[in-house]
């Protein structure tokens, strides 16, 4: 199976649920790094290749290894949307990057380039899903491997 993009509009996310958006409020780079962790294991469950991109530079990238998702600040002169569709139209592959936005504008935007979009309520549910999943798989592990 080919691997499918997902592109994450980050502040998009952390504003549409309210546990990270009441935990932005006090402390953003730890609302970033919960929405990072969660991304992680969605990519590390193996259907998607994830790529989480947020406004500003206060943020640092994250160090990457082939495994990992990558983490990526717009500069000052840009913003998350505008890295988002320039990554959309550059990547020769729009029809199989799934755009993560509660953005209207840039979910027309990004559609008219070829991807398609989703909610934050989607991607909270494929999080979920995806973690029911992994725990299920750890219980069959230990079950077989009788620790």
């Amino acid at each position: 199976m080919q691997a499918r993009y997902l592109l994450i509009d980050g502040h998009s996310v952390i504003f549409a649920r309210e546990d990270l958006r009441r935990i932005h409020q006090g402390n953003r780079a730890e609302a970033r790094r919960l929405l990072i962790e969660a991304a992680q294991r969605l990519h590390d469950g193996g259907q998607w290749r994830v790529t989480l991109v947020f406004d500003g530079t206060l943020g640092t990238a994250t160090p990457r290894t082939p495994h990992s998702i990558c983490v990526a600040y717009s500069t000052a002169d840009e913003t998350a949307d505008s890295m988002i569709e320039r990554t959309v139209h550059g990547s020769g592959k729009a029809a199989q990057i799934l755009v993560i936005t509660a953005d209207e504008a840039e979910r027309r935007t990004v559609e008219s380039l070829g991807a398609t979009c989703a909610s934050p309520e989607w991607l909270m549910s494929e999080m979920e899903m995806t973690e029911r999943e992994l725990q299920q798989s750890l219980r069959t592990i230990q079950r077989k491997a009788r620790w």
